[in-house]
């Protein structure tokens, strides 16, 4: 089960959504929350004085584990018995969030990320990407407009990869920790024929039976979606299935299949209301 969660913070209002988010699980499972944040010490070229660098930068240390600290506090005495640990590291931001992480028997990662009018206008590149791209571990992305409640409904979307139902365990679990159901959904190509949504239907209704079968303990319902555009059905898959959280599998790809997938992770960043995990391929 989950225990160790790791929260990159820069002390942002998104940032700090994360924080309470990690707070929640971990107070279910008995498990810590390391509070982390990364800066980048100044350089000779910033202060030409060695003595007055050396002295700025720990300065800057200590105000910022002052930070990490009263973040920390603040949210202490609502969930007494929780361990919360505070760790200042530095850049580069990107490799020393997933160092630490492998290095600590971290969990899974939890962090904030800022939105966009939209998922076909978000940005690209940012850190929050860059992390799911790389990180073999879960990471769970919170947007900065969502509000702390129960998730009630968690869907897992799938396209009938192993990996994908091996994600099941993982999102049964958390679940489990809030009394919530889990969907499991396709969206399919819109624009074939009859027949091919037919067989599609029918595929989809033997996958459902296999996986009922091999998770027999975790009760799942299922939904098939067809769709002219992934990107446009993610957006509005809450019309379709009200949703708590949204989770996809990242498989290892090809050079091409990666370059199209980091593209389309970089959108999911940015879904708008609603928290997004991303479950690294753990066959």
């Amino acid at each position: 089960m989950l225990k160790r969660f790791l929260v990159p913070t820069d002390f942002s209002p998104t940032s700090e959504r994360a924080f309470n988010y990690a707070l929640e699980l971990a107070s279910r499972t008995g498990g810590t929350v390391v509070l982390y944040h990364l800066y980048t010490p100044a350089e000779s070229g910033y202060i030409d004085n060695m003595t007055k660098l050396t002295a700025y930068n720990k300065q800057m240390e200590t105000d910022l584990v002052k930070e990490l600290n009263r973040l920390a506090d603040k949210y202490k005495g609502n969930y007494p018995g929780l361990i919360i640990s505070t760790v200042l590291g530095r850049s580069p931001v990107v490799d020393n969030i997933l160092g630490f992480a492998e290095h600590n028997a971290i969990d899974m990662i939890i962090m904030g990320t800022q939105g966009a009018s939209g998922l076909k206008k978000a940005l690209v590149g940012t850190i929050a990407s860059r992390v799911i791209e790389k990180s073999d571990l879960p990471v769970l992305m919170i947007p900065e407009r969502y509000e702390w409640k129960l998730p009630k409904t968690l869907v897992l979307a799938t396209d009938y990869q192993a990996a994908d139902k091996l994600a099941l365990p993982l999102l049964s679990g958390i679940a489990n920790l809030f009394d919530a159901s889990v969907t499991v959904t396709r969206l399919m190509d819109g624009h074939g024929t009859p027949d091919d949504a037919r067989l599609e239907q029918e595929r989809f209704d033997a996958y459902a039976t296999r996986l009922q079968a091999e998770f027999p303990d975790q009760p799942m319902e299922f939904k098939l979606i067809r769709t002219s555009s992934i990107v446009d059905a993610m957006e509005r898959l809450d019309d379709e299935i009200p949703y708590d959280l949204l989770a996809l599998v990242r498989r290892k790809k090809n050079f091409l299949q990666k370059f199209l997938f980091e593209s389309f992770t970089r959108h999911m960043a940015y879904l708008t209301n609603h928290p997004f995990l991303m479950v690294p391929d753990i066959e």
